[in-house]
């Protein structure tokens, strides 16, 4: 389960910096917006498609990345 957890972390990460770079918003705050619509959307789908993981799985994991990745970008 670990190892499920990790790889997912990991495909969310890589997916996030996509959707944010590739957005074409010039304010921040929307592509911020844009890139967590985007995040729900892609952890639903994983979900769907994942027989081992639930959405208590990941629950916290996504939300500490959200707030690392909008954190980093602040900085």
């Amino acid at each position: 389960m670990n190892d499920l957890l990790l790889q997912f972390e990991s495909e969310l990460r890589a997916f996030m910096e996509f959707r944010y770079n590739a957005s074409g918003e010039q304010d921040t705050v929307k592509r911020f917006n844009e890139t967590e619509k985007a995040v729900f959307e892609f952890v639903d789908n994983y979900l769907l498609n994942s027989p081992d993981l639930i959405a208590a799985d990941v629950e916290r994991s996504t939300q500490n990345i959200i707030n690392e990745f909008i954190d980093s970008k602040i900085k």
